[in-house]
């Protein structure tokens, strides 16, 4: 099984910008309502799911957003445009 090594993503959803490198068995990510807790986890299912099940994955008064998952096997970029 892959474990992920590293997360970025731009613009997606609350996130303007992230970066997550677990070094650990178990990565808690925690934050107050409204701080993008969902939109960390969303960026990982976009990125290794495909095509988001949401009508606008991107953050409002942007017209991109990027997701970088790597893991111990792959890396898998996702770029999301206004137009689809």
């Amino acid at each position: 099984m892959s474990r992920i090594i590293k997360i970025e993503a731009e613009n997606v959803k609350r996130l303007r910008a992230v970066q997550i490198e677990p070094n650990g068995a178990v990565t808690v990510i925690g934050g107050r309502n409204g701080q993008g807790k969902t939109s960390v986890l969303d960026s990982i299912e976009y990125a290794l799911g495909g095509k988001p099940n949401v009508e606008r994955p991107i953050r409002d008064g942007n017209e991109k957003a990027r997701v970088v998952v790597e893991t111990d096997e792959y890396i898998v970029t996702r770029h999301f445009t206004a137009a689809g």
